[in-house]
């Protein structure tokens, strides 16, 4: 065999991958998403207080799949374990920024970013009426208290690692019990 032949052998698979690689997907350049532009002021203002609370606690979902809010924020005293511990409380948001920097962080989009959401909401951005809702469900927010409710996880955490523990314990106690019996049924007959 010459060295020139057993060359394109070895390169045949990534020959037949790369043709059906062109035939699925062909030469056409990857569509652009035009970036999503921050809620207008108008939008803001007709924004849906409890369809913002469904969309931040993951109730509804967003229309280009993006993950809940509250994944990664806590929002005063929404949801029984409160919500993500990664990105800052919003519980007082409203009152720290306007709604114009609200919208520039939510859309990801102007002079407001935010270096975790981006990568995500790059992908998955979030439209008008979704940051004009949560926008809305922010303000409607300000002046709750604060909730911290990692101690409450923690406890629930250690307490069904304990009951899961004695729920095992019971179940299996007399496993061994009766693998020893059964040996020493065995040896029994044997020394008779």
């Amino acid at each position: 065999m010459n060295t020139r032949s057993g060359t394109f052998a070895k390169r045949r698979p990534l020959a037949v991958i790369s043709t059906l690689v062109f035939l699925l997907f062909g030469c056409a350049p990857i569509a652009q998403q035009e970036p999503p532009q921050p809620a207008s002021v108008q939008a803001i203002a007709e924004g849906n207080i409890e369809n913002g609370r469904k969309l931040f606690m993951g109730y509804a979902h967003f229309e280009n799949e993006g993950p809940p809010c509250m994944g990664c924020h806590n929002l005063g005293e929404n949801g029984i374990l409160g919500g993500g511990a990664l990105g800052p409380d919003l519980t007082n948001v409203s009152s720290e920024r306007n709604d114009i920097e609200l919208a520039s962080v939510l859309s990801n989009n102007r002079w407001t970013k935010s270096p975790v959401m981006e990568p995500i909401y790059t992908q998955h951005p979030l439209t008008e009426k979704e940051q004009a809702d949560l926008i809305a469900f922010m303000k409607s927010s300000a002046g709750e208290p604060q909730e911290d409710k990692e101690l409450l996880v923690l406890g629930i955490s250690i307490l069904a690692t304990i009951g899961a523990a004695i729920v095992l314990g019971f179940i299996y106690r007399n496993r061994l019990r009766r693998i020893r019996a059964t040996m020493v049924e065995e040896a029994e007959k044997e020394l008779l």
